[in-house]
C-alpha cells in the first residue's frame, strides 16, 4: 500500500472511529469546584470525523477574575460583564449537549463543575485514552500531547481552542495506533475494560477493526562535523587517568553523548553507560538501548494481569499496566504514571507483586543485563547506585549539573503527616505527632535538642504510631513506614542531618555534591550544558562555551520588589517576564501598573509571563527579564532575545554574577 493510499484509508478510519462526539472544555476562576466558578464553555461537535459545529458560551461569575487566570486565558472582567450567569444558560446547555458522547481532557474536572447538566451524558476522557494507548510518554497533559503530536494551537487556554485541540489530539492518537502492525494490545485493553467504561471500549473496538495504514518514513537527524569531533573527544576522555568535568554550552549534547558512548564502547570492547536525567531517559528509550534501575518482572506481572478487576478503577489499572507492559522497552517501575498511581489504588499492589524477579524466562525485562548492548542509557539515580558500590562500566554523565540534587533526593528519607493519613486507625496518633512537630522549633535537629521535652514528645508520638502499625498485619507499605520512622528518629549517619517542620521530619544529606565527588574516579566523564554547573566537583572544567548569545546582557544590583519590577517592565516595553512560581503576585503587580499580562505566547500583551523551568526554551521576544531565577547562566542561554535583564527580589552581587556569566559580557544598570 502506498503512503497516499494509507492517508485515504486513515481518513476513512476516522469516520468510523469518531462517529458522534462532542469535545468540551471549560475555563474557570480556579480549580476547586466548591468555591470557584465557570467563566467560559467551549464545545466542538464532530460527526464521522468531521467538525459540524462549534459553540462558545461566556459566563458571568459572581466575583472578579483573578489576575493569573486573566493572564492564562485572556478573559477579563469587562469581557464577561455582559455575559449571562451560568444558571441562565442551563436549558441551552442541556439542549445543546444532550444525547452526545462528551469528550474532555481530564474529564473529571468538567464533570465536577458542570455537574447535573451533563450527568446523563456518556463521557470519554481523552487523557485516559492517551495513558492507555501510549503509557510510556512522560506526560499526558493536553499541552504535552499537542507538542508531541505537533498539532493544534498548544496552551491557548481558551475553552473553544482547547476543545478543538482535544479533538485533534484524539484523532492523532487514533491515527498513530492505525500505523501499528498488530492490534493484540487493543484486544487486551477491551478484555480488561469490558463491563466498565463503555465509551472507551467502543473506541478501542472501532480502532481494533479499522484498516491499518503505513507510517510515513522519518529521516533520522545527523550530527554536524563539529558534533562528531566533539563526540570523539568525549570518547577519549573516558580513558583519562582521573574523572573529567566539562562544560559545553550547546543544544545537541544528548545526541553527541550517545554517539560518544557508542564510539568508546567500540574502541574498548566493553559496554559504556550514558547517564541522563529521569525525564530525558523516558523520552529517549525509543531511540537508544536503555537499562532500567528498577525493572519489573514482566513474567510475574503478566500472570497477575490474567483476571479482570472488580470495579472500574481496578479495571483501568489492569488495562494501563497491560498496555505499559506491551510498549515499555525497559520495564522501569519509575516510568509508571504518577497520575495513574494516585488514581488507581490497585496499581501499587500489582507492581509490588512483580518487583522481585523469581522467573527463569530469558525475555523477562528484569533479567536484562549490561552485556546485551555496547552502549546503554541509564538514569542519574541508577548511575549513582553503581558509583556507591563501584561502577561496573565507564560512565558518561550528561546534564551532570543535576547530580547533587539527584543524590539529595536519592538518599533523603522523609516522613510527612500526609503519608500517615493514608492508613486507617492512626488518626489520633497523627494528631498527636502533628502537635509535637508544631511545638518543636523548625530547622535542623542538633544533638543537644534530642534531650529536650519537645523532642521527647515527638519520640513518644512516633512510638505510639509504631505500636499501632505493628498491631495490624504487616504488609509492604506498613513495613516501609516502620523503617522510615526509625530512619528519621534515630541519630543520622555521618554526612546527614534531620530537619523538622510542622509537616514532618526529613533526614537529608548535608553536602550531596561532595558525596558524589568522592566516588568519581577514572572512566567517569561529567558534562554540564552551562558554565558554572560543575563547580561542586572542585575540578577545573576542560570545556568552554561553544555557543555564546550576542544579546545585550544587563543585571540590577539592588533588591527589586514586585512594584519596582512592574515599573521596570513598563519602561522596558513589551517583555517576556520569566520567574519561578507562584506567578499570581507578579501578574497582580503588573495589572496594578496598568499592564496587560498573558501566559500565552500567541496573544499580544505588554507582559508575556512565563514560569521558569530549567529544561524549557524561553519564548521569543525583544526583551527578556528574568526575576528571581538563581540559575543565571542557564537562564541567559535559554533566551534568544536581543536584550536580557536579570533582577532579583534580594538583589544581585557583582562578584558571583561576573563569575557565573563569564564570557557573556554582563553590564550592571540602575533603575534610578
Amino acid at each position: 500500500m502506498s503512503v497516499q493510499q494509507g492517508r485515504v484509508r486513515g481518513v476513512e478510519a476516522m469516520a468510523s472511529i469518531l462517529r458522534r462526539l462532542c469535545f468540551v472544555d471549560i475555563e474557570t476562576t480556579g480549580l476547586d469546584p466548591t468555591s470557584e466558578e465557570i467563566i467560559e464553555i467551549g464545545a466542538v461537535f464532530v460527526e464521522r470525523g468531521i467538525v459540524t459545529e462549534r459553540r462558545r458560551w461566556l459566563v458571568h461569575p459572581t466575583r472578579p477574575i483573578p489576575a493569573l487566570i486573566t493572564a492564562l486565558t485572556g478573559l477579563t472582567d469587562e469581557e464577561v460583564a455582559s455575559a449571562p450567569p451560568l444558571e441562565s444558560i442551563d436549558a441551552e446547555l442541556r439542549a445543546a449537549l444532550g444525547g452526545w458522547t462528551l469528550v474532555a481532557h481530564n474529564a473529571s474536572f468538567e464533570r465536577s463543575f458542570l455537574g447535573e447538566r451533563i450527568a446523563q451524558n456518556v463521557m470519554l476522557d481523552s487523557c485516559e485514552v492517551a495513558q492507555l494507548l501510549f503509557p510510556e510518554r512522560a506526560s499526558h497533559s493536553l499541552d504535552a500531547l499537542v507538542r508531541w503530536l505537533n498539532i493544534g494551537r498548544a496552551a491557548r487556554h481558551r475553552a473553544l481552542d482547547d476543545a478543538e485541540d482535544t479533538f485533534l489530539v484524539l484523532a492523532a492518537l487514533c491515527d498513530r495506533v492505525l500505523q501499528e502492525k498488530g492490534r493484540e494490545r487493543l484486544e487486551r485493553l477491551i478484555f480488561h475494560l469490558d463491563g466498565g467504561d463503555t465509551a472507551m471500549c467502543s473506541l478501542f473496538e472501532a480502532l481494533r477493526t479499522a484498516p491499518s495504514r503505513p507510517a510515513e518514513p522519518a529521516a533520522a537527524p545527523e550530527l554536524s562535523p563539529d558534533g562528531r569531533r566533539l563526540a570523539a573527544h568525549l570518547a577519549r576522555w573516558l580513558e583519562a587517568p582521573a574523572f573529567v568535568a566539562a562544560e559545553l554550552e550547546r543544544g545537541d549534547l544528548l545526541r553527541i553523548g550517545c554517539e560518544a558512548g557508542r564510539r568508546a564502547a567500540g574502541a574498548r570492547g566493553e559496554p559504556v553507560a550514558v547517564a541522563v536525567s529521569g525525564g530525558t531517559f523516558r523520552e529517549l528509550t525509543d531511540e537508544a538501548p536503555a537499562l532500567a534501575r528498577h525493572a519489573v518482572c514482566s513474567t510475574a506481572l503478566w500472570a497477575a494481569l490474567d483476571d479482570r478487576g472488580i470495579d472500574e478503577r481496578s479495571r483501568f489499572a489492569r488495562a494501563y499496566l497491560t498496555s505499559w507492559l506491551t510498549r515499555t522497552r525497559t520495564g522501569d517501575l519509575d516510568g509508571i504514571s504518577g497520575f495513574v498511581r494516585s488514581k488507581c489504588p490497585e496499581v501499587m499492589p500489582l507492581l509490588d507483586s512483580a518487583a522481585a524477579c523469581r522467573c527463569d524466562q530469558p525475555g523477562c525485562l528484569a533479567r536484562r543485563s549490561l552485556g546485551e548492548e555496547p552502549c546503554v542509557l541509564i538514569t542519574h539515580e541508577h548511575a549513582l547506585d553503581w558509583l556507591e558500590r563501584g561502577a561496573p562500566v565507564p560512565l558518561l554523565f550528561l546534564e551532570a549539573d543535576r547530580l547533587p540534587e539527584v543524590e539529595r533526593r536519592r538518599t533523603q528519607r522523609a516522613l510527612e503527616l500526609w503519608q500517615l493519613e493514608r492508613f486507617g486507625g492512626l488518626e489520633a496518633h497523627v494528631t498527636e505527632l502533628g502537635a509535637a512537630l508544631a511545638a518543636f522549633p523548625p530547622g535542623t535537629v542538633m544533638m543537644r535538642a534530642r534531650v529536650s521535652p519537645e523532642w521527647h514528645a515527638i519520640r513518644e508520638a512516633m512510638t505510639h504510631l509504631s505500636h499501632t502499625l505493628r498491631a495490624a498485619p504487616l504488609g509492604d507499605e506498613r513495613t516501609k513506614l516502620l523503617g522510615r520512622i526509625v530512619e528519621v528518629l534515630e541519630p543520622p549517619p555521618p554526612g546527614h542531618e534531620v530537619q523538622v517542620s510542622p509537616k514532618g521530619l526529613v533526614r537529608t544529606p548535608i553536602a550531596p555534591g561532595d558525596r558524589v565527588r568522592r566516588r568519581l574516579t577514572r572512566g567517569h566523564v561529567l558534562i554540564s550544558s552551562f558554565h558554572g554547573g560543575l563547580s561542586w566537583t572542585k575540578a577545573a572544567p576542560v570545556g568552554m562555551p561553544t555557543e555564546r548569545p550576542g544579546a545585550l546582557l544587563e543585571w540590577l544590583a539592588e533588591p527589586t520588589s514586585l512594584e519596582r519590577l512592574a515599573e521596570l517592565v513598563s519602561r522596558a516595553g513589551p517583555v517576556v517576564l520569566v520567574a519561578p512560581s507562584p506567578l499570581g503576585p507578579i501578574a497582580e503587580a503588573c495589572q496594578r501598573q496598568g499592564l496587560t499580562v498573558s501566559l500565552d505566547a500567541g496573544r499580544a500583551s505588554a507582559v508575556q509571563l512565563c514560569e521558569w523551568r530549567r529544561d524549557r526554551a524561553m519564548p521569543a521576544g525583544q526583551t527578556c527579564v528574568f526575576y528571581g531565577v538563581r540559575e543565571w547562566r542557564r537562564a541567559v542561554l535559554s533566551s534568544n532575545a536581543p536584550r536580557v535583564m536579570l533582577v532579583s527580589p534580594t538583589g544581585l552581587s557583582q562578584e558571583p554574577i561576573s563569575r557565573a556569566l563569564q564570557g557573556l559580557d554582563p553590564r550592571p544598570f540602575t533603575t534610578c
